[in-house]
């Protein structure tokens, strides 16, 4: 019986891509008319930076920049943390928590060839979140490695509040 499951397995690979000329309006159109949350930035086939929803917020929307004058280029997470086909899915997982990332690129030979998702991920072992939720615990105990309920981010620490698992971030906002 095997227990392992490869990246190359449950990655999507179908990525969405831009160069890093382009703008960042037109990396939002994107990202919006696939309903994804990022963009991987390419340069000859290879990764180079990776735009996420979280890029746009803090970096243009936040600072009032144009999206139809900034390259994305300049507002591009980098340097670009990837996988490869190969990588086992907990190593994936590891990877993403101690980068704080919820996308990993994966690259064949340099090449981008796919993205794993903490979605993907939750997809084929749901049972890692659903053992995390029903472990009896009282209120305000915490407990390693899983997902938030609330902003589905991978994270090394949740926190139980009002009957749900929560990141440190969540966590704050609730009981502010």
């Amino acid at each position: 019986m095997r227990n392992r499951v490869l990246v190359g397995e449950i990655m999507t690979k179908d990525v969405l891509t831009i160069g890093p000329e382009s703008s960042v309006m037109k990396a939002a159109k994107m990202m919006a008319s696939r309903s994804v949350g990022s963009i991987v930035v390419v340069q000859k086939g290879k990764p180079i930076g990776i735009v996420t929803e979280r890029d746009l917020l803090m970096k243009v929307i936040s600072t009032d920049l144009r999206p139809s004058k900034v390259l994305v280029k300049k507002i591009m997470s980098k340097p670009v943390i990837t996988v490869t086909p190969e990588t086992d899915v907990l190593d994936a997982v590891r990877v993403m928590a101690k980068n704080h990332i919820r996308r990993l690129p994966v690259v064949d030979g340099g090449k981008l060839v796919g993205i794993i998702t903490t979605r993907d991920i939750m997809r084929i072992s749901p049972e890692l979140l659903e053992a995390n939720m029903t472990q009896p615990m009282a209120t305000g105990e915490r407990i390693e490695g899983s997902v938030c309920e609330i902003c589905g981010e991978f994270t090394t620490h949740l926190y139980e509040v009002n009957g749900m698992w929560v990141c440190e971030s969540c966590r704050d906002e609730i009981e502010r």
